[in-house]
């Protein structure tokens, strides 16, 4: 016998899960077209080298988390670790500029990266994502930035934290980075091994350390703020106006970044203490220079966001704030009347009434049983006298009255 399981770090969704997840998706797809984002498609695996170049080869992601393989032709594919870099390549690759100067798009799917698996944290996981191209303005940061915690409000959870910072642009970061070299200096041999070799390669991913003896040290490190241009700071500047003109409160980070190489300017995180310990359930900001990499230099600016769909469904479950979709009817059937199942649900069907039957079950009684699992909103009992006079037994399983109803009538008596 094969005992083959599920690789590590992956769920298999169904019956109750499967529909928490439709549920949340489908509340998402719903709120986000009262921003005018349209949904986008992009392949699960790319070529390797649009991760490496686009997220950076000094972040965690591509540096010991990406699933990377290589085709029959000895290309270099890897499974999307993150949505942005694949939503640029299509950009430029189907010239959605040409279609409209400003591209508002989202996505929802799965990403996959080779991280150990911890509580809403998977190796697949499903991962919302909304992506602006095209608009400099600080606008459209602030809208992306209240979409996101909007979304997190039609869920019940009013209790979070948002962190903001500028990380400059390409023009300022070189000074920073000279400055945060500077200040951590002679302690260097102090930081964690990762963090040694981040002083060299990236230093900017010291900020993004969990580790506490590298927090410590950077502690008092010159803020971001200090040392960027004019342009971010009077970019930065607008946004905080933004949110404080709307009301949306906000706590400026002076080592967020976020964990990947292409922001500018504008980074966010919305933290809560949901999942238990204060911990980021979304987070992004804006990467103006992304797209010039596929696009001959030429930049074109962005800002996007990124939810992961798990944790969503975690603190939702704690919150018992999950609301499931119920079958309407649920038929109960003897064997003398079964024959005239398949009609009567193909006609409440075309009503837009769900419904179903236990086509294994075989007592009226366990019939019960399994329309209570299914949680019915009612059950229409098919006798063979009352069959015989064109009629059904309707009960509504909430208020538990039943009355007699016409076959030819039963859609109008049931409660959408």
């Amino acid at each position: 016998m094969l005992n083959i399981k599920k690789p590590r770090g992956t769920n298999d969704f169904f019956y109750d899960s499967s529909k928490n997840l439709e549920f949340i998706e489908n509340k998402i797809k719903n709120i986000v077209k009262l921003y005018g984002y349209g949904r986008i498609r992009t392949p699960l695996f790319e070529y390797t080298e649009l991760f490496t170049r686009g997220i950076g080869e000094g972040t965690d992601i591509v540096g010991k988390e990406m699933f990377t393989f290589e085709d029959r032709g000895g290309r270099s594919l890897t499974l999307r670790p993150e949505g942005t870099a694949s939503v640029a390549r299509a950009y430029i690759e189907n010239s959605m500029q040409n279609e409209f100067a400003v591209n508002k798009l989202f996505y929802l799917g799965t990403m996959y990266r080779a991280e150990r698996p911890q509580k809403g944290r998977y190796r697949e996981f499903n991962q919302f994502g909304a992506e602006c191209i095209g608009s400099s303005s600080p606008l459209i940061d602030a809208e992306i930035i209240l979409l996101n915690i909007n979304i997190l409000k039609e869920f019940g959870i009013d209790n979070v934290n948002l962190l903001i910072n500028t990380v400059g642009c390409s023009k300022c970061k070189p000074s920073y980075n000279n400055a945060l070299k500077e200040a951590i200096g002679n302690k260097k041999d102090e930081l964690c091994e990762t963090c040694q070799r981040r002083y060299d390669i990236n230093i900017l991913r010291i900020l993004d350390c969990k580790n506490d003896r590298c927090r410590e040290i950077i502690k008092d490190i010159p803020k971001f703020y200090d040392y960027v241009c004019d342009e971010c700071k009077e970019h930065f500047d607008r946004l905080c106006e933004e949110l404080t003109r709307i009301g949306q409160s906000f706590t400026v980070s002076n080592t967020l970044v976020r964990g990947l190489d292409y922001y500018t300017k504008t980074a966010f995180e919305v933290q809560t203490d949901a999942l238990g310990a204060q911990s980021a359930v979304l987070g992004g900001g804006r990467y103006d220079n992304l797209i010039g990499l596929f696009n001959n230099g030429k930049d074109i600016p962005a800002v996007g966001s990124a939810m992961g769909i798990e944790r969503l469904l975690i603190i939702l479950e704690n919150q018992n704030n999950i609301i499931s979709e119920r079958l309407d009817v649920f038929i109960a059937a003897f064997k003398e009347t079964e024959n005239e199942v398949l009609k009567i649900m193909q006609k409440l069907r075309a009503n837009n009434i769900s419904c179903d039957y236990g086509f294994s079950a075989k007592s009226i009684k366990s019939q019960f049983k399994y329309a209570n699992k299914r949680n019915a909103k009612y059950i229409l009992v098919l006798g063979e006298d009352e069959l015989k006079k064109g009629m059904c037994r309707l009960k509504n399983m909430d208020s538990t009255e039943e009355k007699e109803v016409s076959l030819n009538d039963i859609h109008s008596n049931i409660e959408k």
